[in-house]
């Protein structure tokens, strides 16, 4: 099977206004994430054992790592985007798969959706 050929069948399977929804949610709530981390400002986050069991899994997500992860985000998408409106992609499964992981992440939020769901 081509890789066209394939393109059109995941996305036919899924519907290109089903992966639209998808993507416009998460790049909401990405852009929620780096609206916050944005705004804290500092030194790279460091911990001092006496700081509690939380304090290293506060510091791993500090504002920066938040920042370059949300990119990271949003280039998966851009390619999702890209497969759905038209554009062969390499590995469209996979891009609508990881979607719909990082849907799950917020998957408490009012807007998400149960189809999502891998």
């Amino acid at each position: 099977m081509h890789e066209a050929e394939l393109t059109n069948r995941i996305i036919a399977a899924s519907g290109p206004p089903a992966v639209d929804d998808l993507t416009t949610f998460l790049r909401k709530r990405i852009a929620e994430d780096k609206d916050v981390a944005a705004e804290c400002t500092g030194p790279e986050w460091r911990t001092d054992p006496s700081d509690g069991d939380n304090a290293e899994h506060i510091a791993r997500h500090d504002p920066a790592r938040v920042l370059r992860e949300s990119d990271a985000k949003i280039a998966v998408l851009d390619e999702l985007d890209l497969a759905v409106h038209g554009q062969p992609r390499p590995f469209v499964d996979a891009l609508l798969f990881v979607a719909q992981q990082m849907g799950l992440a917020y998957s408490d939020h009012p807007d998400y959706k149960e189809s999502w769901r891998p």
